[in-house]
This record gives structure tokens, C-alpha cells and sequence, in this order.
């Protein structure tokens, strides 16, 4: 049998010269692929070298799975090419490439590289923020040593193993080898089309391979990549830069639903209050990272799991609470999508349906689109977003624009520039001192949206005065305790600042109410192992939210309930009895049937079926990605 098998490599023996090669081109790949497959793990698990064999051992027919489209895709590039060294460090170099990208996305943001992020590309000074110069020299190091190596295979190994085809008979070959490679381009192109198929099909209907032993995550992106592999959990997510139109959509469909729900608003709109005649400055306030660890949610807390020495880590929060309505907001997201909550929460519309980062992809080129900056500059307000860092970053110049905001407020044009760590994020106490300013700057009702950056990763207890709160856990490793003893320093001092904020407020001679909100949680809890339980995962994406006037009796209940973003706006509105547009009246209808709209809740249970949820989709795409008839 061995010696049958011997000759197939041999270029005398029954597949021929060519045929020989072929077998022997391919071995050689695939064993690359395996290689580099673990190469993709090792450097996902940043530089884990434990983690890696882990995968490989615990999955290997997922991994074997990564594995195979690796090879196709490197035996597609060989095809071409025909040089077998040139394939190989050809595919190296783009994943050190991207492996790099990815540790760089990781340690800033703790989530893994997406297909979404490559829309960033064009943003090259975002880019920058998070490369370091020793890191930069390593990766050129690294390139060039797989240079290096390319070149010694091709000259020295590749000759002596006879992977470089050689013939007398040179242009005759060449043209008999045009339809073999053709062949071989062709079960190429099927064999990739084919192992991929789960990340071209939409939503639902996807085919996921479970039987291979694939589980694949959407709730948690850190999940999924190492249940799955990084090939994988990358392709999956390739579907989210698709928006597909949804059934039923049409001008007649758009028109009829404008038309119910400009009915209902004309009808409503007489029993409720116009914000400009009640003389209100609106303020928005989109915290980065906040969350309130003590919160018993699903019955345990943050800090039942990571227990720490010192007091009330939030206090500020808890007194406003204990005088203002206030809720808890259930993220889209786990550690980062700050862009995607801030989208819903200013538009009212939904990531849900869409897949897609809309910011990113959708929002630059849909143009004027409806949202609360556009609805208080319709009335004559001034409209002012604050964001203390690049503006660039998701391509929020583009899109708080086509929202509505006339001012945009960045880390350039900021007059307060404060730090606290090391990790030299500007602070809240600089963001609110800037909000201040600008309220007082005019005496024309305003609309504020603010973005904070301060609880922003990485975590580092370097800069901070003193750390309050450390953590006691035993079973956590030294970076993990120096990492949530961090965030829970950056919270008190946001606190602290939340608080100066709100009293400065009260010494205003003008009505502001505010609406305050986290938009996740710090990507701290061991969420990687997908067995964990939906209690903690719930845990994980909860965040505060509450709204404040300085004035009296502004509001009309204490308790709102759980939501999300896509709620918000209407939360503030009801609250305050204030007139509204039309969509917010179908949207009041789409958070009644489902208050909390997102993959992660919505995984153990059924959306529902009600129509309200089929016209806030037709809507969302129309404005989105659609003919826009709403505007009509």
C-alpha cells in the first residue's frame, strides 16, 4: 500500500510528470494550512500558546473545518501562481498582517477583528491611535523574515523536493497545462464556495455545519471566534455587511405605514406638549463603559463575582436614582459597539434586521435621516454633539451630520482636555465642562449629545491618584485583578464626575433634562466559554439608565423599564409629554410587543409575530438602505 502511495509522488510513476507535481504541490499546502491554521489560533489567544493546542485538541474537527477553506483558498492562489513557496509566505504575511490588526483591536477594545472593521480602513488616522512603534517594528521584522524564508524555500527545498515544475519541452507544457489548471481552478472555486456556504445565506436560514460540531454565537463575537476558529467565526460575520431588502417592501407599503402613523400623531400630538413651548435644553448622554457593578440583575451582581475592598464604587448614580426615573438598558453589545448603540439610541431605529454597522456602511450614505437631533433642530434648536476623541472614528463626522447635528465637538475643538490614567482618554469632568459651556453659550433652547470616552479600554492602574477599590479575588490571575481593579477606579471617578455635573445643573437659571446612559458593559467577564450561564451573560450586557430635570415635577412615573437602545428616545419623550413625529409612535407600538430587541435576549425565545415589528423593518431599511419613500 505504502509503496503504491510512494509512486503516485513519484514524476515517473502512473499520474506522470504533471501529475506528480500536482500531489505533491497540494501535500505540502495542506500541511501549510494546518500550520498556519494553528498560527491563526495562537496569535487569537494572543500569543497563547496553551489556548492554541487547547482548540486544536478539544475541536479538531472544527479546526480540521478552519483548516480545509485555508487550503482551498491557498490551493485557489497556487493554482495561479504555481509556486508553492510564493503561496505559502504569501498567505503568511497577510495573516500576520491581520493577526497583528486584531491583538492591536483586542487590547484596546477586547472584541476580535470583524469583517465590519475593514470599512474603517479608509480612516487612517483612526488607525494610528493604536499602533505602537515597538510593535510596528516586529511586525515589519516578521515580514520580512517570511520573505526571507520564501525565498531560501524557492531556491533550495522547493528544487530538491521537486516542487518547481522544469521542462525541455517548456511553451508546449505550459499550453498543455492551461486546461488541468483550469480543471483545478474550478474544483477550486467549488471547494471554497462550498465550505463557506454558512456565510452566505441570511439571518436564520443560514446552513451552519453544526454536525461538524459548530456553534456559532452572535450575542458574543469572543464566543464565537473560540468555539469556532478564527476562519469560522470571521466568514460568519460576513454576512453582517449585507443588508437584504426585506419581504413586502415597496413606495405603497412605506406610504401606508407614514400615513397610519401621521394619523396617529396629528391625533395624539393635541393631547401633548411641544418641548420648544415648554423651553427645555435637551442633554443625551452616551457613557463609555458605564455600568453599575452593585446592580442585582438576574440575582447575582459584578461584584458577587469580582469582590473588592472599599465602598460604594457608584454612589452618585444611586442618589440620582433614588430621586429620578431610572431603568436598566439591556446592550446590544459586550465590551465594545459603542457606534452601533449610539445609532439606535439617537435614531430610534434598529440594528436588528440589518446586519450591519450602520455608521460605518449605511449612515454616510443614506443622507438626512431621521433622529432626535433632527427633531429638535426642526424646532428651531441648537444641535451639538461632543465626543473627546477622534471624530473620525466609525465615521461619526459623516453620520452625526446626516442626523442632524449642525456642531460637532471633538477631542481638537474641546477647550477641557483633563486625563486620569495612563491610558490618556479625556475625562468625564473635562466631556461635562464642555457640555456646560456650551449650554450656556446661547440662549436658544439646545440639544445636546455627548459620547464620553473615559471608561474606555484598556484598563490600566497606572495615572490614578490612588486605587480605591481593589480587587480581592484569589483565583484571578494578576493582569484580570490590575484590569477590574482599574475599571472600577475609572467608574467611581465617572461617578464622581456624574455627580458634579448634575449639581452644576441645579445652579442653571434655564430647564435642562437629561438623559444618561451606559452603553455596555467593560468586556471583563469570562464570557469566552459558551456554556456559561444566561444569567451572567444577561449580567454582562445590563446597563443604567435614568433621566434627570432641574426643575420639578418634569416627569410622570420613577420606574422605566428594561430596554434597549432603540427605546430610548421614546422613554424620554412619554415621560415628558412631549409631542412626537410620527415614527416614534410606531416605534411606542414596537416596544411594547418587544421592549427588548436584540439577538442576545432574544436567543432562548421567539420573536413575535406582530405586524408592528414587520412595518418597523420596512422602515428601517427604507430610511436606510432603501428608496427612502419615507421622506416623500
Amino acid at each position: 500500500m505504502m509503496t503504491k502511495l510512494k509512486a503516485l509522488f513519484d514524476k515517473k510513476g502512473p499520474l506522470g510528470s504533471y501529475g506528480s507535481f500536482v500531489l505533491r504541490s497540494l501535500t505540502g499546502l495542506f500541511l501549510a494550512a494546518l500550520f498556519l491554521t494553528w498560527f491563526l489560533e495562537y496569535r487569537y489567544f494572543i500569543n497563547n500558546t496553551f489556548r492554541a493546542w487547547d482548540f486544536l485538541y478539544g475541536s479538531p474537527v472544527v479546526f480540521m473545518y478552519n483548516a480545509l477553506i485555508l487550503f482551498f483558498c491557498m490551493a485557489l492562489i497556487w493554482v495561479i501562481t504555481h509556486r508553492l513557496g510564493v503561496t505559502i509566505g504569501a498567505t503568511w504575511i497577510t495573516l500576520i498582517i491581520i493577526t497583528y490588526i486584531h491583538i492591536n483591536k483586542f487590547n484596546s477594545r477586547e472584541t476580535p477583528l470583524l469583517p465590519e472593521d475593514f470599512a474603517l480602513a479608509d480612516q487612517a488616522s483612526t488607525l494610528t491611535d493604536f499602533i505602537d512603534i515597538g510593535g510596528l517594528m516586529r511586525l515589519i521584522g516578521a515580514i520580512l523574515l517570511v520573505i526571507i524564508l520564501t525565498i531560501l524555500f524557492e531556491i533550495f527545498l522547493a528544487k530538491k523536493l521537486n516542487l518547481v515544475y522544469k521542462s525541455s519541452a517548456k511553451k508546449i507544457l505550459e499550453r498543455n497545462m492551461i486546461a488541468p489548471r483550469v480543471f483545478l481552478g474550478i474544483i477550486t472555486i467549488f471547494a471554497i464556495m462550498s465550505s463557506t456556504a454558512f456565510a452566505r445565506h441570511n439571518n436564520g436560514e443560514r446552513y451552519e455545519a453544526t454536525f461538524l460540531g459548530t456553534r456559532f454565537t452572535a450575542w458574543n463575537q469572543n464566543t464565537n471566534y473560540s468555539d469556532n476558529g478564527f476562519i469560522l467565526g470571521f466568514l460568519y460575520n460576513l454576512q453582517k455587511l449585507k443588508v437584504s431588502e426585506p419581504e413586502g417592501y415597496s413606495e405603497s407599503a412605506i406610504a401606508d405605514i407614514k400615513q397610519q402613523y401621521t394619523d396617529l400623531a396629528e391625533k395624539e400630538n393635541k393631547n401633548r406638549i411641544d418641548p420648544s413651548e415648554d423651553d427645555v435644553n435637551v442633554v443625551i448622554i452616551l457613557n463609555e463603559s458605564f455600568y453599575d457593578p452593585s446592580v442585582s440583575f438576574n440575582g447575582k451582581s459584578f461584584t458577587d463575582y469580582y469582590q473588592h475592598d472599599g465602598g460604594d464604587i457608584t454612589p452618585n448614580l444611586h442618589r440620582i436614582e433614588s430621586q429620578y426615573p431610572h431603568g436598566h438598558m439591556y446592550s446590544l453589545d459586550y465590551g465594545g459597539g459603542t457606534a452601533n448603540i449610539e445609532f439606535e439610541a439617537f435614531t430610534s431605529l434598529t440594528n436588528f434586521w440589518i446586519n450591519a454597522v450602520p455608521y460605518t456602511s449605511l449612515v454616510p450614505k443614506a443622507g438626512e435621516i431621521p433622529s432626535v437631533a433632527r427633531t429638535f433642530k426642526d424646532k428651531n434648536y441648537l444641535t451639538t454633539a461632543i465626543h473627546p476623541y477622534n471624530g473620525g472614528m466609525y465615521k461619526r463626522n459623516i453620520s452625526l451630520e446626516n442626523e442632524g447635528f449642525d456642531t460637532f465637538i471633538t477631542e481638537k475643538e474641546m477647550k477641557y482636555t483633563d486625563t486620569d490614567s495612563s491610558n490618556d482618554y479625556i475625562n468625564d469632568n473635562s466631556a461635562y465642562k464642555q457640555t456646560l459651556d456650551v449650554l450656556k453659550s446661547s440662549d436658544r433652547n439646545q440639544m445636546i449629545g455627548l459620547i464620553t470616552m473615559q471608561n474606555h479600554t484598556p484598563y490600566l492602574t497606572d495615572g490614578y491618584a490612588s486605587l480605591d477599590f481593589p480587587v480581592t479575588n484569589t483565583n484571578l490571575d494578576e493582569d484580570h485583578k490590575k484590569s477590574i481593579t482599574a475599571y472600577y477606579q475609572s467608574l467611581h471617578l465617572s461617578d464622581q464626575y456624574l455627580g458634579e455635573f448634575i449639581d452644576e445643573l441645579n445652579k442653571l437659571d434655564k430647564k435642562v433634562v437629561v438623559l444618561f446612559f451606559g452603553d455596555h458593559s467593560a468586556g471583563l467577564f469570562d464570557l469566552t466559554n459558551s456554556n456559561v450561564e444566561k444569567s451572567v451573560r444577561d449580567l454582562s450586557r445590563v446597563t443604567p439608565y435614568f433621566l434627570y430635570a432641574n426643575y420639578d415635577n418634569a416627569f410622570e412615573s420613577r420606574d422605566l423599564p428594561t430596554t434597549t437602545p432603540n427605546c430610548m428616545m421614546n422613554t424620554l419623550y412619554n415621560q415628558l409629554g412631549w409631542q412626537k413625529d410620527a415614527q416614534y409612535y410606531l416605534i411606542d407600538q414596537v416596544c411594547a410587543e418587544e421592549p427588548i430587541l436584540t439577538n442576545a435576549y432574544l436567543e432562548d425565545r421567539e420573536l413575535s409575530k406582530a405586524l408592528v415589528l414587520k412595518k418597523y423593518e420596512l422602515l428601517t431599511y427604507d430610511i436606510l438602505s432603501g428608496k427612502q419613500y419615507w421622506k416623500n
